[in-house]
């Protein structure tokens, strides 16, 4: 780094005293004209230690190629009234923007047109190194120079560009589409049946997972769904179900805020069939049975997200039982189960770890 830093400068002198020659009055005239200190190293603030140290480093590195340089504080900064910085070739302030250490270098060519840069250098770039941004900024001012063509020909004073059009920004969606943190489901859920099987409601509770792109797994459980099958001229039965599955379903975002998705799954469905008997034609007669069938379902639903952590979402499955459960009072079928049945929910998904 110090050889890199010594050719710059070496560079850097040679052309920076071109900039002298120019400036220098003809011969013979009776004008005494100072000196023209060739580099002025403007002082940071006193208290941030990095830079004062950083601005010592460009000194030292200075004075090591032989190039002129002076120290000046300046209350008000490079370029206000007060600082006189840019009466030298060239000047370097060390100062911090947003946290940031920054660089600023002017430099004055000899027809008077004066060159500017600024750059910031974070922390990982270096930022917080004396010794990095003394490299940073000799570079910079021997960049300047390199930029411009040696016999330093006339310029015209730039015309002021056009003011940008303004821009207006859309206004990012308020929900990520990298959702990794788990979601949990909370809402109600509608279970019917066929052949007399009508629909029962309970709670749902369910879990998602994401694992890969829009694939997460899935586990829902809900229940008892409770139902009375049969007729007034028959033999009745109350019906409890309950629903448990896991599985897996891939989602598609839309516009940031819809979210369709598929899904696929397996599981058990339980059912209970309490008898009760009609008092004119079978009054003493009480039955009772259970039957637990594993499943396997399908469906599709949809998500909208409120915010980032919370969605409104519907779901439809239907799922097959096996063996099909039918319900039998009094030798006549009043129900059927899993043959297919349909399992509709809609609740609210919160993302946990989401703000």
């Amino acid at each position: 780094m110090r050889a890199t830093l010594c050719g710059s400068l070496v560079m850097l002198a040679a052309v920076v005293g071109t900039h002298a020659a120019h400036a220098a009055p003809a011969a013979g005239t009776t004008v005494a004209v100072p000196a023209v200190t060739k580099v002025t190293v403007v002082d940071p603030p006193a208290d941030d230690r990095i830079l004062v140290e950083a601005g010592l480093r460009i000194r030292a590195e200075l004075d090591a190629a032989n190039l002129s340089n002076r120290a000046l504080t300046c209350a008000g900064g490079i370029g206000s009234a007060a600082c006189d910085a840019t009466a030298s070739a060239a000047a370097i302030a060390l100062s911090r923007q947003d946290g940031l250490a920054t660089i600023r270098v002017i430099a004055t060519l000899p027809d008077g047109y004066e060159l500017h840069r600024l750059i910031r250098v974070p922390p990982p770039a270096g930022g917080d190194d004396p010794a990095v941004l003394a490299v940073r900024a000799v570079e910079l001012l021997r960049d300047i120079y390199l930029d411009v063509p040696r016999d330093f020909p006339h310029r015209e004073a730039p015309k002021p560009s056009p003011a940008p059009p303004p821009v207006v920004q859309a206004e990012a969606p308020v929900v990520s589409a990298d959702r990794k943190a788990l979601r949990m489901f909370l809402g109600a859920a509608v279970l019917g049946g066929r052949q007399g099987l009508g629909p029962a409601i309970a709670p749902v509770l369910g879990a998602a997972l994401p694992v890969w792109g829009g694939l997460s797994l899935s586990g829902t459980a809900s229940g008892p769904f409770s139902r009375l099958v049969g007729g007034e001229m028959t033999d009745s039965a109350t019906t409890t179900q309950a629903v448990a599955m896991v599985g897996a379903r891939y989602e598609l975002e839309l516009r940031g805020v819809v979210s369709p998705f598929v899904a696929v799954g397996t599981g058990l469905h339980y059912i209970r069939v309490e008898g009760t008997p009609n008092p004119e034609t079978n009054p003493t007669q009480m039955m009772s049975s259970s039957a637990l069938s594993p499943l396997f379902a399908f469906g599709a639903g949809v998500s909208v997200w409120f915010r980032r952590w919370l969605a409104a979402t519907a779901q439809v499955e239907e799922f097959y039982t096996q063996p099909i459960t039918d319900i039998v009072v009094g030798g006549e079928i009043v129900g059927r189960a899993g043959g297919p049945s349909l399992l509709a929910q809609v609740g609210l998904s919160v993302s946990l770890g989401e703000k």
